[in-house]
């Protein structure tokens, strides 16, 4: 196992929400299997979906650094929300001439029962595009989920265990790391007198081991025992809470 990271990570819970669309627009909502850089999907963050209310006509783009425009959105209408960058919303919703449409728009367009959901949503942005990078270099941060360790680690734990009391659940994951050492003797040929080396057994040796300590489903705790040195930790803003 690769170094591991100590950082803090946000947990991002959404609305649910539900919009028909067509199989050209779920297309486009599909996560892949590498999302393209500085694009997050809602896939990502949440498994529902989420609803944005239009209040003003804003002007969609086919990219989210622009191009031609598509028309503009209807007044009134919701939106769905696939995609966002810290600056653009790739949404599903409808023109203003009640075609349904999908493309990059301005986050002003749109209005929520959060009043500070733009910001959140840039903070859930930082986050998921951190998490990214800790699954691709196979590393650990507080705050992950045990999907997203489970996802980096790329195997399954050594060892767990799950205690319940009164604050909730703490899960604890064990990963050890090993190695197999065999072990010889001398042995002089009894005809010849020359000297040469027998394998008599092998033993397995504990390399590494790590200790990850899930609070609810959360990253709380890091044991690393090694015989490297520990990674100055990474510290990121705390979690986001939605008000719906």
């Amino acid at each position: 196992m690769k170094a591991i990271l100590l950082s803090i990570l946000l947990a991002l819970p959404c609305a649910a929400i539900g919009l028909d669309a067509s199989a050209k627009l779920d297309a486009h909502a599909k996560l892949p299997k590498k999302p393209e850089k500085g694009i997050v999907y809602t896939e990502e963050i949440s498994p529902k979906t989420i609803k944005l209310k239009v209040v003003k006509p804003g002007w969609v783009y086919p990219s989210h650094k622009g191009g031609p425009k598509r028309g503009h959105l209807k007044v009134g209408t919701t939106a769905q929300l696939l995609q966002f960058t810290e600056k653009a919303y790739y949404i599903r919703g409808t023109r203003s001439d009640g075609q349904p449409t999908f493309g990059w728009v301005a986050p002003a367009a749109f209005e929520t029962k959060d009043p500070k959901f733009v910001d959140k949503l840039k903070k859930a942005h930082t986050r998921q595009i951190t998490v990214r990078d800790l699954i691709a270099k196979k590393e650990v941060a507080l705050g992950m989920t045990t999907d997203e360790v489970q996802r980096s680690l790329r195997k399954k734990p050594t060892k767990t265990r799950v205690r319940q009391d009164a604050k909730g659940q703490t899960t604890t994951w064990e990963y050890l790391k090993t190695k197999q050492i065999p072990h010889y003797t001398t042995v002089r040929d009894p005809y010849t007198g020359a000297l040469y080396r027998r394998h008599t057994h092998t033993t397995t040796e504990e390399i590494s081991k790590t200790v990850i300590e899930f609070q609810n489903g959360y990253v709380t705790s890091l044991d690393v025992s090694e015989n490297r040195g520990r990674p100055r930790p990474v510290i990121v803003t705390n979690p986001i809470i939605f008000a719906w």
